[in-house]
């Protein structure tokens, strides 16, 4: 009897509910599914296919600026706040006077935005974001993502011009800017943060509208007019986007010899990014032109997943300027509110007379998801 059963339990094998076996083997667990016909990710997928996405602007009530974006179960909040940078300070019409030059100006391009800090990102990663993220100091993660969309605003896609932010007198001297703090925060991570994060800065700076500043040359101060009609947006650039993935190594313990050895998945869940150790981040600008590639770990052949990913991240940013699905702004109900701000720059701010401003376009419903 004990023969027959010991028999029977070799002969059916050991059996795992698939949790179980993600837990244990997760790597010939994204394997096994990558080599289904056709081939299938956990997710339910394919290795090309992107997540949808929804967009919703204006959902702050006190900043300028704003959107939600969301791309599965990731979702990242943006706010863009401006505040007024003067460049004179102290008593009097020449006392603490700071003198800007601009230098190395060149074919129109300007270097104001980076030498007098214009734009400001931040990225937080929200309480409960994730399983695996706790509350306290920001996170060698959260930091280094911050500092890849700083590159992406200022370098490898420079949204914001100086000449949108310049406040002059009647002459056209510069006499102040605007800087725009742009804060973004991750209320779920599922992976892939660094494109929604993205998305929803370019989406935020499309929705600002900034009261309309003036210089009085007699009180020397900023002057905002706060009618709701006279608020502008901002005259950006042509926006570009960012798509990213994961390469995926089959060791040839599964699917045997003839399996493939390599397969690129577009835009990774947390799941993926853990188990595969090649990243890859294409940047497309304006017209698709490729304006930035970031490669990190792994060893594949280089010459046949770029031209997959820079073909997939142009589709990507295609998907994301044209595709009514993927970018849904909702106008809203006009609504005053109170979106007054406390200068950062206090000691240059002292003797700025800043009108609050109100009514802005706000938004009454969130896109479903």
């Amino acid at each position: 009897m004990t023969t027959t059963s010991t028999t029977t339990a070799a002969t059916m094998g050991l059996s795992f509910p698939a949790t179980t076996f993600q837990k244990l083997s997760p790597s010939s667990y994204l394997q096994r599914h990558l080599q289904c016909t056709p081939s299938t990710r956990p997710s339910g997928r394919s290795p090309s296919t992107f997540r949808l996405a929804t967009l919703h602007t204006n959902a702050l009530s006190h900043a300028h600026g704003s959107a939600v974006v969301r791309a599965g179960d990731t979702a990242v909040v943006c706010g863009v706040r401006g505040e007024v940078l003067a460049l004179t300070s102290g008593e009097g019409r020449t006392r603490g006077r700071i003198v800007v030059e601009r230098v190395g100006v060149e074919d129109g391009e300007d270097v104001e935005v980076e030498t007098h800090a214009l734009v400001v990102p931040n990225l937080e990663l929200g309480t409960g974001c994730s399983r695996d993220y706790h509350p306290g100091p920001p996170t060698d993660f959260a930091q280094t993502t911050a500092e890849r969309l700083r590159t992406l605003l200022l370098d490898t896609i420079p949204l914001v011009p100086a000449t949108t932010l310049r406040i002059a007198d009647a002459d056209g001297a510069v006499k102040a800017y605007w800087v725009l703090y742009i804060d973004v925060v991750v209320i779920s991570l599922d992976g892939n943060v660094l494109d929604t994060a993205w998305a929803a800065i370019v989406a935020a700076l499309k929705s600002v509208r900034l009261p309309a500043a003036i210089w009085d040359q007699d009180a020397e101060a900023v002057v905002c007019d706060p009618a709701p009609e006279n608020f502008r947006s901002l005259e950006l650039r042509e926006a570009g986007y960012t798509a990213s993935f994961v390469v995926c190594y089959n060791d040839g313990e599964e699917g045997g010899e003839n399996a493939e050895k390599e397969c690129v998945l577009s835009d990774p869940d947390e799941f993926e990014e853990q188990v595969c150790g090649e990243k890859i981040t294409v940047a497309v600008g304006a017209g698709g032109k490729i304006v930035g590639i970031e490669k990190s770990g792994g060893l594949s052949d280089v010459a046949k997943t770029l031209p997959t990913c820079i073909s997939r991240a142009r589709e990507r940013y295609q998907q994301w300027s044209s595709n009514p699905i993927f970018v849904t702004a909702t106008a809203g109900n006009t609504r005053p509110r109170n979106s007054g701000f406390t200068p950062r720059f206090q000691p240059l701010m002292s003797r700025y007379r800043l009108a609050h401003a109100a009514s802005v376009p706000a938004a009454s419903t969130l896109c479903p998801s």
